[in-house]
């Protein structure tokens, strides 16, 4: 019996780890994750990271016990014909050469380790375009005075344009960025464009003063996309800064080009 329910507990944990490897593989950056409030199946990100830990436990405690419970087969694949122990057989050498290329391919960023890392990196940055990037770290978590406060914006005029956008009456200037996106079920994103538009004048003057936390990784899109800028008005602010960008380069990729940082390359954005 112990057996029994050590082997399907082990093939259940395993099940379940891989399919939070697979979600955590295609989440949103941490920032992107919270500033969006994203959900799969009801599940945030940091609930998807807590079960793959948790499981995942169980499924290395379930794995020992097996290994523990069928120790003497696995040292029967550890024999040679004469029934003698060694250690470094040819199925053990073959798999301690397959376990190597892995390892060392994903230092040296062969393929397909880089391919599968790129591929990622690829999926993080097109849910960025998706939903922006958080003006600042948690943002989300901010009341809307201290989150005005950090970014110029008129509280006041902010209360006004999310009571006009049909939000409840009842919040303030106390309530949390992430509560009043909640009540209608929208992203902070969203609550940030309509506070954003009530504002009025240049957008390009509403950025930050400083580029956020992962601006580097960002896209010109994705910039765009997070405040509401015209990414022709964009590209040509780069161009005649003398630096050719379209709509998919980074910032990082554009300050590796032209010696500059990202955050050089922000500024240009924003004018300064």
């Amino acid at each position: 019996m112990f057996r029994k329910i050590t082997s399907l507990t082990a093939l259940l944990s395993f099940l379940v780890t891989t399919l939070t490897s697979v979600i955590l593989y295609i989440v949103p950056e941490g920032r992107v994750a919270y500033w969006a409030d994203w959900h799969l199946l009801g599940m945030t990100k940091g609930q998807w990271g807590d079960v793959h830990t948790t499981v995942g436990t169980l499924f290395l405690v379930a794995l020992v016990l097996h290994i523990w419970l069928n120790w003497k087969p696995i040292m029967n694949y550890m024999k040679n014909r004469a029934r003698e122990l060694v250690v470094m057989t040819t199925p053990m050498i073959v798999s301690f050469i397959l376990v190597f290329m892995v390892f060392a391919g994903t230092l040296i960023g062969l393929p397909p380790m880089s391919t599968l890392l790129d591929y990622g990196a690829h999926i993080k940055e097109q849910a960025t375009e998706t939903y922006g990037n958080p003006p600042y770290g948690h943002a989300e978590t901010s009341p809307l005075k201290k989150f005005c406060g950090f970014l110029g914006l008129d509280v006041n005029m902010a209360v006004t344009a999310l009571h006009e956008a049909g939000f409840d009456s009842s919040l303030n200037e106390d309530s949390l960025i992430k509560d009043i996106a909640r009540s209608r079920g929208v992203s902070p994103q969203h609550v940030y464009d309509i506070i954003r538009a009530k504002q009025g004048g240049n957008p390009f003057s509403l950025m930050p003063a400083q580029p956020p936390e992962g601006t580097g990784k960002l896209t010109v899109t994705a910039v765009c996309k997070t405040y509401g800028l015209e990414p022709e008005e964009v590209l040509a602010r780069l161009k005649s800064a003398g630096i050719d960008a379209g709509p998919d380069s980074t910032f990082k990729q554009l300050s590796g080009e032209y010696n500059m940082s990202p955050k050089d390359i922000y500024l240009i954005v924003k004018g300064e």
